[in-house]
């Protein structure tokens, strides 16, 4: 009986926390950001956050360089501010950085380079310029009540909590009926 009460609760107790396991398995994490390193210079980076905008859109410039020596932070298709330093790294492995804000020009759709020199080295990263969104605006206004769609679940994202909430307490009630019906049988 001791056994079948231990087995039944460690069953319960799996079924319980695998669900919320699995669930945080599938949240986005943190991924790498994008960097452009040459093999020339190995202690210098550059990197353009986000890697894709609109015109007029902004995006953010970080580099890095060991030498003495930065000049020309430069794009076709940016409008680059004032590089601020973000202070000396503790690591002599890596690179001093700066960073600084840019307005993406009115440009042609396509990859375009960001590039500056480190040291004599020339450090170029690549960044795309998307086609200008087009706002469309509604020639007739609608009459009468929306018509919409409708969803397979509830539209907030609780779905897959609560259902792994039920399966929890399902799993531990069913245990506890089995251990209830052996111990009448006794």
């Amino acid at each position: 009986m001791k056994k079948t009460a231990v087995v039944a609760g460690a069953a319960a107790a799996f079924l319980v926390l695998a669900p919320g396991a699995a669930l945080a398995s599938t949240t986005p994490s943190a991924t790498p950001e994008p960097a452009s390193e040459q093999a020339g210079v190995p202690k210098a980076y550059l990197r353009v956050l986000p890697k894709v905008a609109r015109p007029g859109g902004k995006v953010e410039i970080r580099l890095g360089c060991a030498a003495e020596s930065t000049q020309g932070l430069t794009s076709p298709a940016l409008t680059i501010g004032t590089l601020r330093r973000t202070g000396p790294q503790n690591d002599p492995a890596v690179a001093p950085a700066a960073v600084t804000t840019a307005v993406v020009k009115q440009v042609k759709p396509g990859v375009y380079p960001v590039s500056f020199s480190c040291g004599g080295a020339e450090i170029t990263a690549k960044f795309t310029v998307l086609g200008a969104s087009a706002a469309k605006q509604v020639t007739k206004v609608p009459a009468g009540a929306p018509q919409t769609g409708g969803t397979d679940g509830p539209s907030d994202g609780s779905g897959p909590l609560a259902a792994a909430a039920a399966m929890g307490v399902l799993a531990v009630g069913g245990g506890g009926l089995v251990l209830a019906r052996r111990a009448r049988r006794r």
